[in-house]
């Protein structure tokens, strides 16, 4: 059966609209939760921009491979060109589902380039059979160009989900030396050395300055001591002092495996002798990170949790020397060792 010409085009149009609502399966649930949750480059548009770019794209595809159909299917070359572009289109599905169903971030960046390559040898190949169907595909490998670019900056800005936005040397194996007195240290500390062992009779808890505040919660029955400021000139508290609550529950910390994408992670983190589990959560905005933090650990048999939120600011947007002390302040801000005060200073009033 020879279909006509507007057949011809209404299939195309068709066959490329499919292509977007197959990505849209991944896409449109993963748009207002875990994509909300990404630090995204100022450069990014308003999420409801993308639904009607990629529909144009998409009927300009149609048009595109219309123009290539038309001139016959019985001439190898109009053949291998639209078996390429039919390619290009599975590419361009196969990217919604690593990148929004899949969750991984450096393989959709990866996938993105072997799109845009299979775009370009398409744009080629229609060419050499249409001039007006490879201009047709100029906006299509203009939006995927700086789509690629999108897909780069938020890899980078989630690559680590920014936990700890301070500095990764904090990060120190959990380890233990045994001391003379029978007890254990851990590491800590930028160069994850091992903390000094106790000296005999003493207690190794951590001083608590005397301008601290007193927080006195009779709902949870505990008071802890905080400092009213961080004492930092960029790092600010956004929610504070910590919302710490009192449960029975066992201390169970699931870590997030160091592949994951997730812009939420777990991680055991140990200070001196004492074990936290943190969960971090952070979200871009206005050029900085804000950042939610929820330590958990056991006091007196009691499974204890405070819950805060931090702002980073993006140092790289300033100029330097502000950038340069920025910088130098992330990496020297010691959260681990505030928060391991204000756990050591609380106390049960009940």
């Amino acid at each position: 059966m020879k279909l006509s010409n507007p057949l011809k085009l209404i299939g195309a149009i068709v066959v490329a609209e499919l292509a977007g609502w197959l990505g849209a399966i991944f896409t449109v649930p993963a748009i207002p939760t875990w994509y909300a949750t990404l630090i995204k480059s100022p450069l990014n548009p308003p999420n409801w921009v993308f639904a009607p770019t990629w529909n144009i794209l998409f009927v300009l595809m149609g048009m595109a491979a219309f123009l290539v159909w038309k001139k016959g299917l019985n001439k190898k070359e109009v053949r291998i060109a639209l078996i390429v572009f039919l390619v290009q289109l599975i590419l361009n599905v196969l990217w919604s589902v690593i990148f929004f169903g899949l969750h991984n971030l450096g393989l959709a960046f990866l996938e993105i380039i072997v799109l845009w390559l299979a775009i370009l040898i398409t744009i080629i190949v229609f060419y050499k059979i249409s001039h007006g169907a490879a201009y047709l595909l100029i906006p299509y490998i203009l939006w995927v160009t700086f789509a690629a670019y999108l897909t780069f900056l938020v890899w980078n800005l989630n690559a680590f989900a920014n936990f700890m936005p301070a500095t990764d040397k904090t990060v120190c194996t959990l380890e233990a030396k045994i001391c003379p007195d029978g007890s254990a240290v851990g590491r800590r500390g930028p160069n994850c050395e091992f903390a000094a062992c106790p000296l005999p009779t003493v207690v190794k808890t951590p001083s608590i300055p005397a301008n601290w505040l007193t927080y006195i919660d009779n709902r949870e029955g505990i008071s802890f001591r905080y400092p009213k400021k961080l004492g930092a000139q960029y790092i600010s508290s956004q929610a504070w002092p910590p919302a710490i609550t009192i449960s029975s529950q066992s201390f169970v910390c699931a870590e997030t495996p160091g592949a994951s994408s997730l812009p939420s992670r777990i991680l055991k983190r140990l200070v001196d002798d004492r074990v936290y589990c943190v969960t971090a959560m952070s979200e871009g905005a206005a050029g900085s990170v804000y950042t939610e933090f929820i330590y958990t650990t056991q006091k007196d048999k009691q499974l204890v949790t405070a819950k805060f939120t931090l702002r980073y600011p993006q140092c790289v947007n300033y100029d330097d020397p502000a950038k340069t002390t920025c910088q130098n302040e992330r990496e020297a801000f010691d959260l681990d060792g505030l928060v391991d005060k204000i756990f050591t200073s609380l106390k049960f009033i009940k």
